[in-house]
């Protein structure tokens, strides 16, 4: 048997910088690593919502990214 143990979690801000010429919505993204990887989604939300408000663009889309490795029990 094995189990996961968590190496890195990131939080990535995917921010509308624009349009495309068919009206579909150009996507930058900015990460920021170090993101406790238990972090519940109400809390990851809460931050990147506040982050965005920082911005001159608007949030498209948040994203919570963990990297785990397996490990033999």
């Amino acid at each position: 048997m094995a189990t996961y143990q968590p190496v890195e979690s990131r939080l990535i801000l995917r921010l509308q910088t624009g349009a495309d010429e068919w009206g579909r919505p150009k996507v930058s993204s900015k990460s920021i690593r170090g993101v406790d990887a238990s972090a519940l989604a109400d809390n990851v939300d809460l931050v990147a919502n506040a982050l965005a408000g920082l911005l001159s663009v608007p949030l498209y889309d948040t994203q919570k990214e963990d990297t785990d490795t397996i490990v033999p029990v």
